[in-house]
């Protein structure tokens, strides 16, 4: 199988707009039954949270140019007779270069004085605005704030269990829901076939947890000792 990206597929449909008869990837015709369709579940990532992931990548050119010049902005300005191009390019360019090599100290002529202007990223809370954005994001796309560290958590071995479940509940279930209906269409399997996704060992629990459960289903008949082995990799 392939991924096809949807901007290459183009549907084709009947007079009636009722029926889809074929696709067009590249322009070129492909089977219907050779290609699968998965319906989103929402109008789309870019379309419902596009000017969040603007704001991002600004916030992230923004912290990229503080990197680059740590200080405020810094204009050099002639006290005297105006200076010719040439030289202005000069001074800037020795003067940058000396601030990136971390030479906190600047030595002036009497003719050019440093003024500051701007503010420095603490005063402008770029940190703060960064992590709202990545909040707001996570909101976008359905996902626990924790997992992408926009919010403080503490995980311990107790609840990592009941975390790794929120994130399928509330980020991944209507997503896997959606690819599971449709692969256990019978153009795509057998009859009386399902598809479903495995998660069993992403919420695996804690040995102390699954022993407490193979007990219980030993006991009842439900599961054996060598089925018990062979659900723990015990097996020779």
């Amino acid at each position: 199988m392939e991924r096809i990206a949807p901007e290459r597929v183009f549907v084709e449909v009947n007079p009636m707009v009722t029926e889809i008869t074929g696709y067009r990837v590249d322009q070129e015709y492909v089977d219907p039954n050779n290609l699968v369709q998965f319906a989103g579940v929402s109008e789309g990532l870019l379309s419902r949270a596009g000017r969040t992931i603007k704001a991002a990548a600004s916030l992230e050119k923004a912290a990229m140019n503080f990197a680059d010049e740590p200080n405020p902005l810094m204009i050099l300005k002639s006290t005297g007779a105006t200076l010719p191009k040439d030289r202005v390019a000069n001074l800037l360019t020795s003067f940058g270069n000396a601030r990136r090599n971390k030479k906190s100290t600047a030595f002036l002529n009497a003719d050019v004085s440093l003024e500051q202007a701007g503010f420095d990223p603490k005063a402008i809370q770029l940190n703060e605005a960064r992590m709202y954005v990545s909040l707001e994001l996570a909101r976008a796309c359905g996902l626990p704030a924790y997992f992408a560290d926009a919010q403080p958590t503490t995980f311990t071995y107790s609840n990592a269990l009941d975390k790794r479940r929120d994130l399928i509940d509330f980020a991944f279930r209507s997503t896997m829901s959606v690819i599971e209906q449709r692969l256990s269409f019978q153009d795509f399997i057998s009859q009386g076939t399902e598809c479903k996704f495995d998660i069993d060992d992403f919420l695996r629990g804690n040995p102390l947890e699954r022993a407490q459960v193979y007990k219980i289903l030993n006991e009842i008949g439900a599961m054996s000792v060598e089925e018990i082995r062979e659900e723990e990799d015990m097996l020779l």
